[in-house]
């Protein structure tokens, strides 16, 4: 597996839509993953009152998805917005559990972002806000990358999913 992670209007949804229609590898969102195991959805502020909880049933869901044996991405977050609106790093043991083989962060312009959450969700944030936001998860994904030794690709907006998609490729052994 390898993580899919950013933060919320980046485009990890979009990417991985392009992953799956041009190598046909499965994709997974962490969020639906959750939702259908707990059987309630997430507002669109993207507030998470217990972000520990539903890690527990993220796992769960990937311990499922591992019994398959098919290599797959999943999308999914290093850093949440707690019920507070504060920035909230993901339990370090949710990705030893989830033990993926590489990862890939998207990053994009703060303006880029913040027009996508108000096309998608009607709410208007702050540059700052995503600025610091998208650091702290560029921040966190590179520790838990260098603690769990796996390879890192960062990304420099949406121009390089090329480059991603060859990241892919390396990873899960389909180089030419």
């Amino acid at each position: 597996m390898i993580f899919i992670g950013g933060i919320h209007g980046v485009g990890k949804s979009f990417f991985c839509d392009k992953v799956k229609s041009e190598l046909s590898i499965f994709t997974y969102s962490s969020s639906e993953l959750i939702a259908e195991r707990k059987k309630v959805y997430f507002s669109s502020d993207k507030l998470i009152p217990d972000i520990d909880d539903n890690q527990r049933h993220l796992l769960s869901a990937i311990n499922a998805l591992n019994s398959i044996g098919k290599q797959y991405l999943l999308d999914g977050h290093f850093c949440l917005l707690n019920a507070e609106g504060q920035v909230t790093r993901i339990p370090e043991g949710t990705f030893y559990n989830l033990h993926p083989d590489a990862i890939i962060l998207l990053t994009e312009k703060p303006e880029v972002i913040a027009e996508r959450r108000m096309q998608r969700d009607r709410i208007n944030y702050k540059l700052d806000e995503i600025g610091k936001f998208q650091d702290e998860e560029i921040t966190y994904a590179t520790e838990v990358a260098n603690i769990l030794g796996k390879p890192i690709w960062i990304s420099l907006g949406s121009n390089d999913q090329n480059k991603a998609l060859d990241f892919i490729r390396v990873n899960f052994g389909e180089a030419e």
